[in-house]
């Protein structure tokens, strides 16, 4: 039977007790996860439609469309995968609403606040490859930090996960620029 990462039941729930995470460890990993995943994803859709030569006007409207709707699945995917997990180990929790809604919502908040950042180069400038490649710098570099900083919040390895967080984002980076390429070229 697997005990769900969030449960008081779970080995490291003491060990997180002792770290003094900012607004409870579900709702303070549901933020960090909608501020890398959303990062990552808004400037990897930005890239994938650039490729396609679309005006910056389509190309900002698709863009935000696109990190609306995945940022939406995102905390709909937060937001079951929690209860549900919680639901399959017999510990489901009375209030839904703040033990799965709310930390669904933070992530929401945080993928479209933070995704929203990857499209401003797009509104500020008129050169579309100028904005891209100034949104992936920024794009990395915050990621950077988020993962420097979440790594220093809980007590972690900073320069490690600092690193991982933004190999990672560029690797989610790369995947739209490819699929952008391959999508163009059909």
């Amino acid at each position: 039977m697997r005990i769900a990462s969030t449960s008081r039941h779970h080995p490291l729930h003491e060990q997180r007790r002792q770290t003094n995470i900012p607004l409870g460890a579900q709702r303070f990993l549901a933020a960090f996860e909608g501020i890398e995943g959303g990062f990552a994803i808004g400037t990897s859709i930005v890239v994938a439609l650039s490729v396609g030569g679309l005006s910056n006007r389509l190309l900002l409207i698709t863009a935000i469309v696109s990190i609306v709707v995945n940022g939406f699945n995102t905390a709909s995917v937060k937001y079951s995968s929690e209860h549900y997990l919680d639901e399959l180990d017999g510990r489901e929790k009375k209030s839904a609403l703040t033990q799965y809604f709310i930390p669904a919502l933070i992530e929401f908040v945080s993928y479209f606040a933070i995704s929203f950042v990857s499209v401003v180069p797009l509104i500020v400038l008129h050169n579309t490859v100028l904005a891209v490649s100034i949104s992936v710098v920024i794009t990395l570099v915050i990621l950077f930090l988020a993962g420097f900083l979440r790594a220093y919040m809980l007590q972690m390895p900073r320069w490690r996960d600092a690193w991982e967080t933004t190999l990672l984002g560029l690797g989610i980076i790369l995947v739209g620029l490819v699929s952008g390429y391959i999508v163009h070229s059909l």
